[in-house]
This record gives structure tokens, C-alpha cells and sequence, in this order.
């Protein structure tokens, strides 16, 4: 399973009432293209997903708030998961999908193969945490992101995703055209 067909399966769950953030680069141009409804695209941002969807946790509690982030740029920004475990908000979901390369910039691997998910956001006391190979687990997938978001409190999603080839335009909207535009959803 590739990461546009994660996205595309999400959309089939969704009330369309969640605030849902995308990572910079090729995570956020596949939900630009195969999850299409007004969220907050990250440009030139990378390592910050996971802190502004704990912004927008906290201040929005009334909604999901989905951060869907690449493994680069889950990586990248280790150290906000410290305060989102201090912090726990109950509205927040992340989505990490891990194709173990920087696809943006040329597929260069990224460290994601050395390291075992659950055991480090569990050492941070992240204990709502699941890690899988969503190409062994293709029939499963639909009710364990119904779950992810339904679940009341904090729920991480580690997937571990094919590599795709896909040639994605970027986004066409200045950063503060994406943010008018989901202020005003």
C-alpha cells in the first residue's frame, strides 16, 4: 500500500468536521490531491506538523484535529512529541506514513528503518500508539483508521508504506491563501 491510498481510505471515515494538517512536501501534495476538502497544507515547514496540530489541538478542542506527516518530517520534529506527551490532549491523532525515504527531494533514505516507533513514543509516555506494515495489513487498514480517529485521546499511527512514484504538482496556493482558506471552511 502507498501513502495516497492511506489518504484515500481516510477519506471514506471522515465527518468532515476535523481539522486536518499535512506535512510539507510529498505528504501534503497527496492529500492535496486525494483527500480534497479545506485542511492546513504545510509549506517549507518541515519537522513542524506535529507542533501546529498540537496548536490547533489546544485551541480547538471541540474538533479531531489529524496530523498526517512523512517519516522525515515526524523525525525532524522528535522533540515536540515531549510536550504533546506532557500536554496529552485527547482531540489530537497522528498519522505517520513511512515510505523510509525523503521523497520530495530525491529518495534518500531516511532513519526510519533503525528505529522501532512504539518503543520510543512509549519511552517519551506515549503509550496510544500502533505501528504496522500497512502492505501486510491492506484488509485491516479501514477499521484501524476508524479506530485511530474515533478513539477518544491521544492515538498515533505508525504505517509503513510503499514508495510511490508519483509526480505531484505542489500545492497552488500561497501560504496565506491555504490559511484563509481553512479559516473560512
Amino acid at each position: 500500500m502507498k501513502g495516497e491510498e492511506v489518504i484515500e481510505l481516510l477519506s471514506k471515515i471522515l465527518q468532515g468536521d476535523e481539522l486536518i494538517v499535512s506535512s510539507n512536501g510529498n505528504v501534503s501534495r497527496q492529500t492535496y490531491n486525494f483527500l480534497p476538502r479545506p485542511q492546513l497544507y504545510l509549506r517549507g515547514s518541515m519537522g513542524l506538523p506535529v507542533s501546529i496540530g498540537l496548536g490547533l489541538a489546544l485551541s480547538q478542542s471541540e474538533n479531531t484535529v489529524i496530523v498526517f506527516t512523512g517519516d522525515g518530517n515526524f523525525l525532524m520534529g522528535l522533540s515536540s512529541l515531549t510536550t504533546v506527551s506532557l500536554i496529552n490532549p485527547s482531540n489530537l491523532k497522528i498519522i505517520v506514513i513511512d515510505n523510509q525515504v525523503h521523497a520530495t527531494t530525491g529518495g534518500q533514505a531516511t532513519a526510519s528503518s533503525a528505529i522501532n516507533y512504539e518503543e520510543m513514543l512509549n519511552g517519551m509516555g506515549i503509550t496510544s500508539v500502533k505501528s504496522i506494515d500497512a502492505l501486510d495489513n491492506r484488509d485491516n487498514l479501514l477499521q484501524l483508521l476508524k479506530d485511530v480517529v474515533e478513539k477518544p485521546g491521544l492515538q498515533i499511527l505508525h504505517l509503513k508504506v510503499a514508495k510511490d512514484e508519483l509526480n505531484l504538482e505542489n500545492i497552488p496556493w500561497h501560504p496565506t491563501e491555504i490559511k484563509e482558506r481553512f479559516l473560512n471552511r
